[in-house]
């Protein structure tokens, strides 16, 4: 199966018809999975396809983050109530918090696409895109 990405750009304003490639993340990164489940996103393929970006769009990714890290934060909760002494709930503990972990540092990238829309007025670029391929 080939390798699919996600990835986004900068439009600079001084020069509109480039696209500077900010980062890429390839299909089993949460960053990928988040984007793609919340959003149409263009499928580029061989051509010049972007979609621009909102930061109502970004704001809808970061809300469904935030909704499953509120979820794995309760289930960390209940196991941390129960697991004394029960090695398979300790385990199931360690890897939500890990769990948690990674959806906040996914979470922070979104973010700082967010900032990054949210300050495009005091900035040398006009929009943020993004496309898969």
């Amino acid at each position: 199966e080939m390798s699919s990405y996600l990835s986004f750009y900068l439009v600079p304003k001084a020069h509109p018809e480039e696209r500077l490639l900010l980062q890429s993340f390839s299909r089993s990164n949460e960053v990928y999975q988040r984007f793609f489940d919340n959003l149409s996103i263009a499928y580029a393929g061989n051509e010049e396809k972007y979609t621009k970006l909102t930061i109502s769009d970004v704001e809808s990714v970061i809300r469904d983050l935030d909704d499953d890290i509120a979820k794995a934060e309760a289930r960390r909760v209940e196991y941390e109530k129960f697991c004394h002494g029960n090695s398979e709930l300790i385990e199931e503990m360690i890897s939500t918090k890990e769990y948690i972990r990674d959806l906040q540092s996914t979470r922070d990238y979104i973010s700082f696409i967010r900032d990054i829309l949210a300050d495009l007025d005091y900035s040398g670029f006009s929009d943020v895109l993004c496309n898969i391929d």
